[in-house]
């Protein structure tokens, strides 16, 4: 009974996490699309809300992603789930007060504040990091695709190329956003997949 158990939480952690990896990528693209036609400085409330969701719905990715290499993850596979994880859901707090801004109101002095101003800097830096480790270990253990793994740490090359590029931050966020969006989708459909093979299998 616990080995039936175990196996069903182990494919809906895939089914779960393959489709959640689909719509993070999704609604990244879709959001910085968005933001970029619009032209606003502080983005859209709707492209900022699907960042919001993204990164809430990437926490279940990332589990999907971890459970899928197994064992094989090994210490690269558990830090860039950690942090990752821990990342994206700081990473919402940030954009929580940018969808504020997006809607016209003046939260000029909120990251001026210790506390704002430490989560804005340690936040996307731990999603960063945690990305880059778990796209390391994807393409390092090849259980997942390793293109999956490779768009994951080129996208996330790519936004932090656009972080410090000033006027053609709005272009390089799209063009992240699309990478990161392969990636994102290559290993959901893998892991959908996955899962389906292990229903045959048992």
């Amino acid at each position: 009974m616990k080995k039936l158990y175990d196996f069903l939480i182990e494919k809906e952690a895939k089914f779960g996490g393959g489709v959640a990896a689909i719509l993070t990528g999704l609604f990244l693209f879709i959001a910085h699309v968005l933001n970029f036609i619009a032209g606003s400085d502080y983005g859209t409330v709707l492209g900022q809300s699907l960042v919001f969701i993204a990164h809430i719905i990437a926490v279940f990715a990332f589990i999907g992603i971890y459970d899928s290499q197994g064992r094989k993850n090994g210490t690269l596979g558990l830090l860039g789930m950690v942090l990752s994880t821990v990342g994206t859901i700081i990473v919402s707090a940030v954009v929580y007060v940018e969808i504020a801004s997006a809607s016209g109101v003046n939260v000029s002095s909120v990251f001026n504040e210790d506390v704002p101003r430490i989560i804005l800097i340690v936040g996307p830096l731990t999603f960063v990091v945690g990305m880059l480790c778990l796209g390391i270990s994807t393409i390092l253990v090849r259980i997942l695709p390793r293109w999956g793994g490779s768009l994951l740490v080129i996208g996330n090359v790519v936004f932090a190329i656009g972080s410090v590029e000033g006027n053609a931050e709005p272009i390089i966020s799209v063009l992240g956003s699309a990478i990161t969006c392969g990636g994102f989708i290559w290993l959901g459909i893998f892991l959908i997949k996955m899962k389906k093979e292990d229903n045959l299998s048992y």
